[in-house]
């Protein structure tokens, strides 16, 4: 698996998330604020409410911290302000009401999303080969 440019070097901490990730974690949100504040017999329903609530939060979560490159707290602070700021505008949604325990299991998928976002970068670094090429230096000095 090839490395790009913008990726390889010290210029791997300057380089900009791809337009593409931006863009479906801005469809996620899209996605997601209508699935909140739309009328509830619109809402689709998959599993008991805490759970759809964690994973959509979840995969908005993921997708922000792989959007957000190296920038993971300013994606997770993102998320949860979000989490709480859908739970207060649905309070204002006619037929829709806003509960703290709501927004809670939705930040609480946020944080893991990004959590798991941030840490599958070492993981791939990793598996691509990086730590084994410091490995190598170290012997080729020694």
């Amino acid at each position: 698996m090839a490395i790009d440019a913008a990726h390889a070097g010290p210029e791997r901490r300057v380089a900009r998330p791809s337009p593409s990730r931006i863009g479906l974690a801005a469809l996620a949100v899209a996605a997601i604020a209508f699935v909140t504040l739309c009328p509830i017999g619109l809402r689709p329903h998959l599993a008991s409410g805490d759970e759809e609530r964690f994973a959509a939060f979840l995969a908005l979560g993921v997708l922000a911290g792989r959007a957000a490159g190296r920038r993971g707290l300013v994606a997770t602070a993102a998320v949860v302000l979000l989490a709480f700021g859908l739970e207060g505008a649905q309070g204002l949604a006619p037929g829709r009401h806003a509960a703290l325990s709501d927004a809670l299991v939705k930040a609480l998928g946020g944080v893991v999303g990004a959590a798991a976002a941030q840490l599958a970068y070492p993981l791939m670094r990793r598996l691509r080969g990086g730590a084994g090429r410091a490995a190598d230096r170290r012997l080729a000095i020694d």
